[in-house]
């Protein structure tokens, strides 16, 4: 009976341990953690590690702060008298505002919108952008992105996102009412398409972009409804304005 006293006496709660970091691996300090059907919230510390007392099976728990993304976890089940294992929280920075940010080595890098323009010829029509931003991405890995729009997911599917590796043409060689002709072209233009995979994160208005595999250096770009593969004007400009537009990157 002695004995049993006190293996009661010290058996305690399971401890629920880990810690909050952000995409690039730092901490988050003070971050939330709740976990599914306990009505108490428990803050992590200052280097965003947390360790939370539980009686009853944990299934779901999950993390966030203001200015992030909060994250989910589903956690396997174990023995009864098991501990779970460290649980860490991986959670996106939350964007200022709607558009597409790349996942780079330290920070996001926001992929600027472009106006896409059309040089015509009498029988051909040459969709692109001009200009490239500043910043870029490694090349060789599969390629991450945030992106935050206000459609609801009916909305985005009918968006019917592309992702093209472009092409500059400055001059092209194009068949003419009298043969043929050279015209200026001077855009980026669709070179050939990239495969990617886009799921939604745990929030009303934030995707995650993963291409299916890395991509070589070049110059991509996101656009809507495949309008950079467009050869009648008109589809463009009966388009929504903010349908009329590309994001473009560079692969370093």
């Amino acid at each position: 009976m002695i004995a049993l006293l006190l293996l009661v006496a010290c058996s305690g709660p399971r401890m629920l341990e880990g810690q909050v970091v952000d995409i690039w691996g730092k901490p988050v300090p003070a971050a939330t953690v709740v976990i599914e059907g306990v009505v108490a919230r428990y803050n992590a510390d200052g280097e965003g590690k947390f360790s939370i007392p539980t009686d009853a099976p944990v299934r779901r728990a999950m993390a966030g702060k203001d200015g992030y993304i909060k994250e989910v976890a589903d956690l396997p089940e174990i023995a009864e008298e098991a501990d779970y294992a460290p649980l860490t929280f991986t959670l996106y920075p939350e964007p200022s505002k709607p558009g597409f940010y790349a996942i780079g080595a330290t920070a996001y890098i926001e992929v600027p919108a472009q106006r896409i323009r059309m040089v015509a010829t009498e029988l051909k029509h040459f969709a692109g952008v001009r200009d490239m931003p500043s910043e870029g991405l490694a090349s060789g890995k599969n390629a991450k992105f945030v992106f935050t729009s206000m459609l609801r997911p009916s909305e985005l599917a009918r968006m019917n996102l592309h992702l093209s590796k472009l092409m500059f043409v400055n001059k092209a060689s194009v068949k003419g009412v009298l043969g043929p002709t050279e015209a200026t072209v001077n855009l980026w233009v669709a070179e050939s398409e990239v495969q990617f995979d886009l799921e939604s994160l745990p929030s009303r208005d934030d995707y995650l972009i993963t291409t299916r595999e890395g991509l070589p250096a070049g110059v991509y770009a996101f656009h809507a409804q495949d309008v950079l593969n467009e050869e009648d004007e008109r589809v463009l400009l009966n388009l929504p304005k903010e349908m009329q537009v590309a994001f473009p990157f560079e692969v370093f």
